[in-house]
């Protein structure tokens, strides 16, 4: 975990937002640069070209009003922590339902063990910083702590 947070914390901090993002090359070239390793760079790689491809064929297909009802491997997968962090940030209005769906779709794809209430707040960053989407400052300061493990409010 602390491996991909370090990545989208370097994104993060490093470019302004998503459209300030050299090109997969160029990017994989200086997070290599920067000292991280294949894998790390292949994983956020594949994120960005992910919400890159949402970002272009943004259809808002999920309802506000909407249930999420989640399947029994989901439910299996994903620790009830997580599940209830999601419901808070969507009912907070602070995610959408896409990009939910997205954080919920990328945990999935990573190794159990990683499958943390600190991955689901690190992702939750990710795409609301691809995104642009401005956040409640007590929400936002909650997620950073995932990125930083301390408080960024003064």
């Amino acid at each position: 975990m602390a491996e991909m947070a370090e990545v989208i914390a370097f994104l993060i901090e490093h470019y302004q937002d998503f459209d300030d993002c050299p090109p997969p090359d160029d990017l994989g070239q200086i997070l290599e640069d920067v000292g991280f390793d294949d894998v790390q760079i292949n994983n956020a790689l594949m994120l960005l070209a992910v919400l890159s491809d949402n970002e272009e064929s943004a259809v808002q297909a999920y309802r506000s009003d909407a249930l999420r009802v989640y399947t029994p491997e989901e439910q299996d997968a994903l620790p009830q922590e997580v599940i209830g962090l999601l419901h808070f940030l969507e009912n907070a209005d602070a995610i959408n339902g896409e990009q939910r769906e997205f954080v919920i779709h990328a945990l999935l794809h990573m190794p159990p063990d990683e499958i943390t209430v600190d991955m689901a707040k690190v992702l939750t960053l990710l795409v609301l910083w691809a995104h642009k989407s401005e956040l409640p400052v007590l929400i936002g300061d909650d997620l950073m702590m995932a990125l930083h493990g301390v408080s960024t409010m003064h």
